[in-house]
């Protein structure tokens, strides 16, 4: 996730185009992160070292990391760290940026420096979103909300990224009264805890749920598209009350949905905006109240 979520900050600040990133996206997907860089970003040898180690390679019949050591630059100990290394999803971001031509290293760390003050986060926040982690991301983008609240919606983002779109991102939540919508699927659980668990989304946005859970091309919103969003929230329910069924008595209420509803309404909803391909669906959840149709 941190590739979409710096990527975007990247493309705003005007550093670099939305082709590019998509096309630094491609280049992640294909090309394995080169030591050097990773050694660089763990301030672990000067971009001159890494630099010297490559052309160096280009002579002789050795990998990175045996020239490295020869050269006094690492020890085997840290070679093996920086190897463990090569699938952080940030370094592979910032692999794709800086072989691209982009940006150098040096100005893609400046930039996430910058990215951290806009965010107003910690060194650890930052931390964490390097690490690619959603479960350790979305806490960061999300008002304070009761511990079982936050695991629904954990377990509903794991959930997405598996079955729907491994590419998908978040917003920054919100606590809200409303949102607009065209379509809505949702499904209630009753028992010790009370809550409800939404997915809305202007426009077709909801398709980008229902054609990869039905496996099916639905053209419109219509009402077998939002079944198949509301099964798709019943799995994640169904998940969930698995989760918390040794501590508490919950149970599963019918899942719901409605066409052509122009918005929904609670006094106080947890609002989540998740983006995949290009559109903006809105992840709703209330604990304790209900969400009105």
């Amino acid at each position: 996730m941190v590739n979409h979520l710096f990527g975007n900050y990247l493309v705003n600040a005007g550093i670099i185009t939305a082709e590019q990133l998509e096309q630094a996206f491609e280049l992640q997907k294909k090309v394995r992160v080169k030591l050097g860089l990773i050694a660089v970003a763990e301030k672990l040898m000067t971009t001159e070292q890494s630099e010297e180690v490559n052309r160096l390679q280009s002579v002789m019949d050795k990998r990175f990391g045996d020239i490295a050591v020869s050269k006094g630059y690492l020890t085997d100990e840290q070679v093996g760290r920086l190897l463990g290394l090569q699938g952080n999803p940030y370094l592979s971001f910032a692999n794709a940026i800086t072989e691209s031509g982009y940006m150098t290293l040096e100005q893609f760390e400046a930039a996430f420096a910058d990215y951290q003050k806009s965010l107003e986060f910690t060194a650890t926040d930052m931390e964490a979103i390097k690490s690619g982690d959603s479960d350790r991301i979305i806490p960061l983008f999300l008002p304070e909300i009761d511990n079982m609240q936050l695991e629904h919606v954990l377990m509903a983002f794991r959930t997405f990224i598996r079955l729907i779109d491994s590419d998908a991102y978040i917003g920054k939540g919100s606590i809200a009264a409303s949102a607009k919508t065209n379509g809505v699927a949702l499904q209630s659980l009753d028992g010790d805890k009370k809550a409800t668990l939404c997915f809305a989304g202007e426009g077709d946005a909801l398709l980008t749920i229902a054609n990869p859970f039905a496996k099916e091309e639905f053209e419109t919103v219509d009402l077998d598209a939002l079944d198949a969003v509301a099964e798709f929230i019943n799995c994640i329910n169904g998940m969930y009350a698995t989760r918390v069924a040794p501590s508490l008595n919950v149970d599963m209420l019918p899942p719901s949905y409605k066409d052509g509803v122009d918005s929904i309404a609670s006094d106080a909803m947890l609002m989540l905006p998740i983006y995949v391909k290009g559109k903006e669906v809105l992840l709703l959840s209330k604990f304790d109240g209900e969400i009105t149709l």
